[in-house]
């Protein structure tokens, strides 16, 4: 979700709350710990309801695939829960929402209930506490944001770490209705995260931008964006769910493979690290953009065959998977900055969202065909490589014809009228026009 906020000078009451702002960062921490924790944890689920139901790879994969579609599009199309009543409500409103789908996963018998209650139910909670959390983030700091950023998005990783070992411990000490219990009791805490968000007597009301305006859409660079986010979590959705399943199908125990999704949270932990470490622009140069994009996506889209054959190439194949994915995440991000501008990543917004939906929707059911069909895992990775690879291909070569312009004296205060310095390309050929991105003055664009 991208927003915008009204940007405003430090007060003397903005700094004797340094720690209640901290406060807020913790929450948000915790928020993006539960709800990815969850969500990435999809792969552990497949296998126990695929299991417990008897039920296909195709009719089994609808209940992870709703969840993180609905997750996806209930961030941008319920915004107004976080512009009429703000952060608090939205991310306590989310906990509850999610602590009841989890506790009704219960006393389920039938497939399709899983479909409403762990897909919409939980889907809708997750998806009205995670960017809200974030937003909370960006209207408590003017100074030290990057840092607190920082610190929440770490969240992320150590929910992909920690979850899918904990799921399997809690699998063998209360089996799966009890689990479900715990796990309806941990995003409660949401509700707690949620309160110590509360408003700020100096905020003013946040203003969000039409997430489906026109402006975007006439640039073919956006619409590789839109593309390559689709190709993305197509691909990604595809490897977390079948996982451990495809680990457990050549011979690793089932306790074992859970351990595989969080080597993937430790890759990518790291992975955002080093670059977060590295600076703003540590995607950017030529060398790295091709390596780590195009080079890792061909390793795993043609050695997975061949790592899975045993346990230490499975834990190899899911550090490269991590490593690939936290560079993707920060490289996209970059990217789009540089190339597109956050005003206009904004005003299309609910476009990538609605991408990045789909691509989970599709990806789960597509695969599961793919494998009952040839019987064999491997085929569904190679799509799912492929397609990773495909999504680099795409921004890397956006990337590589981005353009040097005069910049606009309207887009940015310059200090010499005659600079030469990078502008967005979807900025450079729009500016000739008289259409004008919707913003105030002293509005900033927070991305989140």
């Amino acid at each position: 979700m991208i927003v915008v906020t009204t940007k405003r000078k430090a007060s003397m009451e903005e700094e004797d709350e340094g720690c209640e702002r901290w406060m807020v960062v913790v929450a948000a921490f915790f928020v993006q710990f539960i709800v990815c924790g969850v969500t990435y944890s999809l792969g552990v689920f497949h296998v126990i309801f695929k299991d417990i139901f008897y039920e296909s790879h195709f009719d089994t994969s609808w209940v992870g695939s709703i969840l993180l579609y609905i997750t996806a599009l209930s961030s941008v199309m319920l915004r107004f829960v976080t512009s009429y009543w703000g952060s608090r409500v939205s991310v306590m409103v989310g906990g509850v929402m999610a602590s009841t789908g989890l506790a009704l996963c219960m006393v389920v018998t039938e497939l399709y209930q899983l479909y409403m209650a762990f897909g919409l139910l939980v889907g809708i909670g997750f998806g009205l506490a995670a960017s809200p959390s974030i937003v909370a983030v960006e209207r408590s700091f003017i100074h030290g944001r990057y840092q607190a950023l920082s610190f929440v998005v770490a969240g992320i990783g150590a929910g992909i770490i920690t979850f899918p070992i904990m799921i399997r411990y809690l699998l063998e000490w209360f089996a799966w209705r009890g689990t479900f219990l715990i796990l309806s009791g941990i995003a409660l805490n949401l509700c707690v995260c949620g309160a110590t968000m509360r408003p700020r007597a100096n905020d003013k009301e946040l203003r969000l931008l039409p997430l489906l305006s026109c402006l975007p859409m006439r640039h073919p660079l956006f619409h590789g964006m839109c593309i390559a986010n689709l190709f993305w979590s197509f691909g990604s959705t595809i490897i977390y769910m079948y996982l451990p399943a495809y680990a457990i199908s050549q011979g690793t125990s089932f306790e074992t493979s859970t351990l595989l999704v969080s080597c993937i949270g430790m890759a990518s932990f790291c992975s955002r690290m080093i670059f977060a470490f590295m600076g703003h622009n540590s995607t950017l140069d030529e060398v790295t953009s091709v390596l780590c994009s195009i080079g890792l996506g061909v390793v795993i889209t043609g050695i997975c065959p061949l790592l899975f054959e045993h346990y230490p190439g499975q834990i190899g194949y899911t550090l490269l998977f991590g490593f690939y994915s936290g560079f993707w995440t920060t490289f996209l991000s970059q990217v789009a900055r540089e190339l597109i501008g956050p005003e206009y990543i904004a005003l299309g917004n609910g476009y990538l969202s609605c991408m990045v939906g789909l691509g989970s929707l599709a990806a789960g059911p597509a695969a599961g065909l793919l494998i009952q069909e040839e019987n064999e895992y491997k085929y569904a990775f190679y799509l799912a490589g492929s397609c990773l690879l495909w999504s680099s291909i795409i921004m890397v070569m956006f990337k590589l014809k981005r353009c040097v312009a005069p910049s606009r004296e309207d887009f940015e205060h310059q200090k010499e009228k005659d600079d030469i310095q990078k502008v967005p390309l979807i900025l450079d050929e729009l500016g000739s026009t008289k259409e004008k991105v919707p913003m105030l003055a002293d509005d900033i664009v927070v991305c989140v």
